[in-house]
């Protein structure tokens, strides 16, 4: 997969910072010894800083910067949406399920999910569709706890609000089957997406399911 701005990687990379460091260095001591005959020294280290930073970018050394710059990246990026995903399964941990098909399921969810994280960051990568049903299943419980929340406050002050289509018990076992299935999904993505296959083929699924969402 090509490696996106490079030039701009390289600007960012150890050895450029060095080339510039130096080049600073060398622009400041101009200004500060060189005085009123300045401009001319100044300008030509900015040129000649112009003139390595090309050579360099060109040259291997230059490609070995920009390579690692892009992984760098890529392993934060990585990293950040683990992180970010590993919150919402927090989220869902924490939250308080009073029904006991639905509990069930989402601790299914939650040691499937664990699994899934845990070699999220073994291997440094992730899959995009079971990242979407961990959203899910938050969307899941959050809708279920607001149905129990309505539910509880018609009873209470008998507000007279229309019955759901659905009864509470069927209810709940609809959504512990949505839960169950997503912790399913999620278990199938660990050997499907991050197991059995190389580090450049984990980041080329990766890549191609990110553009399928």
């Amino acid at each position: 997969m090509p490696i996106k701005r490079p030039f701009f990687l390289y600007l960012r990379s150890r050895l450029n910072l060095g080339v510039s460091v130096a080049a600073g260095c060398l622009f400041l001591l101009a200004l500060v010894f060189l005085r009123p005959h300045a401009f001319l020294p100044a300008l030509l280290v900015v040129v000649a800083w112009a003139a390595v930073t090309g050579l360099l970018f060109f040259s291997r050394a230059g490609a070995r910067e920009v390579v690692a710059e892009s992984d760098e990246t890529e392993a934060a990026r990585t990293k950040a949406k683990i992180d970010a995903v590993a919150a919402v399964r927090e989220r869902i941990a924490v939250l308080r399920i009073g029904d006991e098909k639905v509990a069930l399921a989402i601790e299914l969810f939650l040691q499937e999910s664990g699994a899934y994280l845990d070699e999220c960051r073994r291997l440094s990568t992730y899959s995009p569709v079971a990242n979407d049903r961990v959203d899910r299943v938050l969307e899941i419980c959050q809708v279920f706890l607001a149905e129990r929340d309505q539910d509880a406050t018609a009873r209470r002050y008998d507000t007279g609000a229309p019955p759901a289509a659905e009864g509470p018990a069927d209810t709940a076992a609809s959504l512990a089957n949505d839960i169950r299935e997503c912790a399913a999904e999620v278990r199938a993505r660990i050997t499907e997406d991050l197991l059995g296959t190389s580090g450049s083929d984990r980041l080329a699924i990766m890549k191609e399911l990110e553009e399928k969402k």
